[in-house]
């Protein structure tokens, strides 16, 4: 099961991008492999996840996924009621 994105998470990421090879921002090698983890780890989608690596939009993303999560959890009591 994803992790919930936090601050801290989207900070993890984001300095461990800044401490790859400068190659332009480009999504290959070590980068993608860390945009890829980050995806998996918070189902994230690949722009979430490359904006966060770059910097951007994290705490966005956060109220996107908790507004996700309260969701999927009212779903699911309708389910079980």
């Amino acid at each position: 099961m994803a992790e919930m994105l936090t601050m801290q998470i989207a900070n993890e990421y984001s300095n461990r991008a800044r401490e790859l090879l400068d190659n332009g921002l480009q999504d290959v090698g070590e980068r993608r492999k860390l945009r890829i983890e980050l995806q998996e780890r918070c189902r994230l989608t690949e722009l979430q996840a490359v904006n966060i690596l770059n910097g951007y939009y994290a705490r966005d993303y956060i109220a996107m996924c908790e507004r996700r999560e309260e969701n999927e959890r009212r779903e699911q009591n309708n389910q079980d009621n």
